[in-house]
């Protein structure tokens, strides 16, 4: 046995759904489209530079911290 009438609709969960509400969130929130997107800009903006913040320099086109280890010499 269903735990739910017959004729109740089940939630929709697909992304699209999803997407749609939290557009109608933000909207509501910030009270135009224009500083919903300026939220949108501003949360993208911080994100980035935290991810810029986290990523390692150290190993870079096959050089690791050039200059820091000694180049190990070749037998000839």
């Amino acid at each position: 046995m269903s735990a739910q009438p017959a004729n109740q609709p089940a939630e929709d969960t697909t992304i699209d759904a999803e997407v749609t509400g939290m557009v109608a969130d933000l909207l509501e929130e910030h009270g135009s489209e224009t500083a919903a997107l300026r939220a949108l800009a501003h949360d993208f903006i911080i994100l980035l530079a935290d991810a810029d913040r986290s990523v390692s320099r150290g190993f870079l086109r096959g050089l690791f911290s050039q200059g820091a280890r000694p180049v190990a010499e070749k037998d000839p």
